[in-house]
């Protein structure tokens, strides 16, 4: 499976928060005076979801930790950069990373001074190690519409300047996408690509919405699973589908590898993209989550390098990036 590691690879379903390195994350805590145990054994405890991860609710807890350390316009840089970098590491060529500033910002430490700080990070790996990153910018479920709206209005200002698009995260079950049609038709209007988390826990109903306030993608879609007509909409109308693997696994939005869609959406014709979600609580990299696959769905070189161009196609680059790495993926051979 040498081909695995040389395949150029496009990610565009990460949280940064979820993905910075184990090392970088320590030196970070230590930095912001935030207490860790000694042991590296117990820090992973805290910061991975782990393989016995019972469900979603138990999987966001290991998100406390990261979110404590990034409170500084010096952390977001580090974060950005090395989470960024180390992607690059195993040959991911483009990378869309998502956060929700709101959730860091302070009377000390604006919005605006995290997302540049952020961008900045970016920016220093794109030079350093040839990766083309930006970030999506997350409303939360919980949020307070004015709140969702500020976060609306700050990926317009800083699109093209280090963010990308979009997205809705956060308690599905909770809080639906009924709820949010005015977030979704603003975004509309403002011309700012978006994608929905939608679907991760068993509502089918949240994709339906997403389609029709008009995502560009959907993050995880799981729950269209079994349903074929909405697998054929979803294929048809070219909307990418944001597959997360490993972390659907241990949310438990299937109980194992043979209820994973996988295969069944990729051969409706579904645009899937293959992602890790959360590189660090889910303990992966884009390069275990294409073996996994390969592993359980027979997934070919030649299905893989398609599936990266495609994942291209969906992405919210400007079309010069598109082209760049598409063309890397066709130039190293891989079919």
């Amino acid at each position: 499976m040498m081909w695995i590691e040389r395949l150029p690879k496009v990610e565009l379903h990460c949280h940064l928060d979820g993905s910075v390195p184990v090392p970088v994350l320590k030196r970070l805590c230590l930095a912001g005076n935030v207490a860790i145990p000694g042991d590296d054994a117990e820090f992973r405890k805290l910061i991975e979801a782990g393989e016995d991860c019972g469900s979603l609710t138990e999987y966001l807890r290991a998100f406390d930790l990261p979110l404590q350390c990034l409170r500084t316009e010096e952390a977001f840089f580090t974060a950005s950069y090395e989470t960024a970098a180390n992607a690059a590491k195993e040959g991911v060529c483009y990378l869309e990373l998502r956060f929700a500033p709101l959730l860091s910002e302070t009377s000390k430490l604006p919005a605006e001074s995290i997302i540049e700080a952020a961008a900045a990070g970016l920016e220093k790996a794109a030079l350093e190690q040839g990766i083309h990153a930006a970030f999506i910018l997350c409303g939360m479920r919980h949020f307070k519409e004015a709140e969702n709206f500020r976060t609306l209005k700050l990926a317009k200002q800083y699109l093209d300047r280090g963010v990308c698009g979009l997205d809705l995260a956060g308690d599905e079950s909770a809080f639906p996408n009924e709820a949010f049609q005015e977030y979704f038709r603003r975004a509309s209007r403002e011309d700012i690509p978006f994608t929905v988390h939608s679907g991760e826990c068993g509502r089918k109903e949240n994709i339906e919405l997403a389609v029709s306030y008009g995502a560009g993608r959907i993050g995880h879609g799981i729950a269209m699973k079994g349903d074929v007509r909405l697998q054929e909409k979803i294929a048809a109308s070219g909307i990418g589908v944001e597959m997360c693997p490993s972390s659907n696994l241990q949310t438990k939005a299937v109980t194992g590898w043979e209820e994973y869609p996988f295969r069944d959406f990729l051969d409706r014709g579904v645009n899937v993209s293959v992602n890790t979600d959360n590189r660090t609580v889910t303990n992966t990299t884009v390069t275990t989550e294409l073996k996994l696959l390969q592993e359980h769905f027979n997934l070919t070189s030649g299905e893989a390098a398609e599936l990266m161009k495609r994942s291209m196609d969906v992405s919210f680059a400007q079309e010069s990036t598109k082209k760049i790495v598409k063309k890397k993926i066709d130039e190293s051979g891989i079919a």
